[in-house]
């Protein structure tokens, strides 16, 4: 497409090399870089050899992808400016790797660590250029071992001559994406500035017949004229979506900031910004993505920024919300396994699988941004995989998200397409990608009660046919399933999902090939259950039938011990009162060793309140004592004493007269269920949940 220049720039013809190089500077300083590239090539087309310009117009080029450009510029600097421009060796080696050059770049990047060895960055450029190298060395294999999708660019209705960004799959007919949509490249001057200056808004494609026609009207109130809006999200009930609004400060540079809007009294709200412990003002907070932790299913705010203390330019932070506070906690960097001193950006959690999709420089790669994955969540990943090719390219390849039917999805690449203004490279456009030999696999079983009496004791199934039960025993409702995934490579369980039976007693759960998988039941009322699973060898569509799971039910109630018994006025035990603790409580302690239990004594009203609180909080920790004695951890204990103030019968007749027997009944001793030491992740980030 042709170029059209806009504003009054004055013809390049009759200006001196000083005005040429004042006018690009100028356009430098503003970020108008196609102002900037204009100026430089016409001084360049001038003269040559002016090393400082032409490292300018490559680093323009850089920017703007236009790869092969920059490429040739960058070898004229290498050539001519010796060490005065060190990194021009650098960025031309990366230029070869983007353009598939890669034994060539490997040369180059080798070639720079030597003479790059006594500047002050060392330590970090060294670090780019292994992973470079690395990612140089692993291309031809990454290429070799071509994944078996298929991939489509979107037609113009879609994708423009500029920049297509953040698709949002909604299901198989809808998606909504970020654009630039304009048809030219717009130079600037202070007076057009203002009225010609386009914006990135969302827009909103809708699927007919085998295309998807895009450029129509996003139905939600987001876009706000005279600002970037893009990257947006929903939460996984839709009920909240998060965005990104961009604006230049007083610098020149380009802040973004994260909103959020609530679907509350049918209709969405005004968008509001996140507060300033995510959005700081001095830097950018942008590219939002949501997930849930598996603890406390509490919403996980990944994004993208250039904060302090980070690994690099830009990483990947996270916060988690506290409902009970309604606030967001101080976001934390998530860690060297996703982070690395180059860039992250664009990440996307998808909840089924628990995996983060993101965008590096920094990790080994065959482009410059390639797509990674790492299953998870906050700073615990599985290692760092790179998505493979044809998803990746030698070139950005970014935006990356699956489609709630998760055989497709859509991601934004600058590869060579049908759609650009000055060179083919210049810009994100979105693509279609489709998995040619996608599996589905399931599970699916149905929880049985393997009654109990109230002290945790079998009751007899001798000669039990397990695998059929009968009709007349009702499956267990309401039951808690947890779906785990081992990692092979740490050995450690990774938490997928959850399931509460039905009332027919069934859980289901969506499956991945080549995994190995752990059920637990959970909830405090059971006995927990482990079951293993694995779908190797599994390659063609299937669900898995489990066998009945049985567990051991427990009373919800407390269970009351009322043959605890004391010496008069006193809390030591008695004799009898231990082995009643021996046959009962501590039956369910071994069996059960992940539960917090509670031990709650009780007296009667005799004596004053204060009197009776205190003996029985003495009483409560006496039988903790006495349990702890007996092998049990004494962090699964909580002892407390009641008094009077909780009766389960009456201390007196109704006609005001003493009740012994409802006195007998209000001494008592209960242990309860409070608890759980066995949780689904570590305790790395307890204070996200004060």
């Amino acid at each position: 497409m042709a170029m059209t220049v806009m504003g009054q720039q004055p013809s390049t013809d009759d200006l001196s090399l000083r005005q040429l190089k004042k006018f690009a500077e100028n356009a430098e300083r503003v970020g108008d870089e196609y102002t900037a590239i204009y100026f430089y090539e016409a001084y360049y087309n001038k003269r040559k050899t002016n090393n400082n310009v032409n490292y300018r117009l490559a680093e323009l080029y850089r920017s703007t992808r236009n790869y092969e450009k920059a490429k040739e510029l960058y070898e004229k600097v290498v050539i001519r400016a010796g060490k005065k421009y060190l990194k021009a060796r650098f960025y031309y080696a990366r230029m070869l790797k983007a353009t598939g050059e890669y034994d060539l770049a490997i040369e180059e990047f080798t070639q720079f660590r030597r003479y790059y060895r006594d500047e002050k960055d060392y330590k970090e450029y060294s670090k780019l250029t292994r992973l470079d190298i690395e990612g140089c060395e692993k291309a031809k294999a990454i290429i070799e071992n071509e994944q078996n999708v298929s991939i489509e660019q979107l037609s113009s209705s879609v994708n423009g001559p500029h920049i297509e960004f953040s698709p949002i799959p909604i299901d198989d007919s809808t998606l909504y994406y970020g654009s630039l949509r304009i048809d030219s490249v717009v130079f600037f001057n202070e007076q057009n500035v203002d009225t010609l200056m386009p914006y990135r808004k969302f827009y909103m494609a809708e699927k007919e017949g085998l295309d998807w026609i895009g450029g129509k009207k996003f139905p939600f109130p987001f876009n706000k004229e005279g600002i970037h809006n893009g990257n947006g999200v929903f939460s996984k009930d839709g009920r909240h979506f998060y965005f990104t609004r961009c604006a230049p400060n007083w610098q020149n540079k380009m802040i973004c900031a994260i909103y959020v809007s609530e679907y509350a009294n049918g209709k969405w709200q005004t968008p509001v910004k996140l507060p300033e412990i995510i959005n700081d003002p001095s830097y950018t907070s942008t590219q939002p993505a949501i997930g849930r932790t598996a603890k406390y299913d509490r919403r996980v705010l990944y994004f993208v920024s250039d904060r302090p203390e980070g690994r690099g330019g830009l990483d990947l932070w996270y916060s988690v919300y506290n409902p009970r506070r309604e606030e967001w906690r101080e976001p934390k960097n998530m860690g060297f396994k996703i982070n690395t001193p180059g860039d992250e950006m664009t990440p996307f959690y998808d909840h089924f699988t628990r995996t983060l999709y993101y965008s590096s420089d920094g990790q080994p790669g065959i482009g410059g941004l390639d797509i990674f994955h790492a299953m998870g969540e906050r700073r615990k990943w599985t290692d760092v995989q790179n998505l493979g090719y044809p998803l990746n390219s030698s070139y950005d390849d970014l935006y990356f998200t699956v489609s709630k039917s998760r055989d497709y999805g859509f991601f934004s690449s600058n590869r060579p397409g049908k759609f650009y203004i000055n060179n083919e490279t210049c810009c994100d456009d979105i693509y279609y990608y489709k998995w040619k030999d996608f599996i589905r696999l399931a599970v699916e079983g149905t929880v049985y009660p393997m009654e109990k009496d109230r002290f945790g004791r079998k009751k007899d199934y001798s000669n039990f046919d397990f695998m059929n039960p009968p009709d007349t025993l009702a499956p267990l409702s309401g039951a808690i399933m947890a779906l785990y995934m081992k990692d092979e490579a740490s050995e450690e369980l990774i938490f997928m999902e959850r399931d509460t039976t039905s009332d027919d007693g069934k859980y289901h759960f969506d499956l991945l090939p080549e995994r190995n998988y752990q059920l637990f039941m959970e909830g405090f009322q059971y006995f927990n259950e482990e079951v293993h699973l694995s779908t190797e060898g599994l390659n063609f569509s299937y669900t898995v039938e489990m066998p009945p799971i049985w567990v051991n039910v427990l009373l919800d109630k407390p269970i009351v011990l009322q043959d605890i018994h004391y010496e008069f006025n006193s809390a030591e035990l008695t004799e009898k009162s231990k082995s009643v603790i021996d046959t009962t409580i501590m039956v369910l302690l071994k069996e059960a060793p992940e539960f917090i239990v509670e031990v709650g004594s009780h007296t009667d009203s005799v004596g004053s309140a204060e009197y009776n609180k205190e003996l029985s909080q003495e009483r409560a920790e006496n039988v903790v004592d006495y349990i702890v004695s007996q092998g049990i951890d004494k962090e699964r204990l909580i002892p407390r004493g009641y008094g009077p103030e909780k009766p389960i019968a009456p201390n007196y007749k109704p006609d005001g007269s003493d009740n012994p027997q409802g006195r007998e009944r209000n001494r008592r001793t209960e242990f309860r269920i409070v608890g759980s030491l066995k949780e689904p992740d570590s305790l790395e980030d307890e204070e996200d949940f004060e």
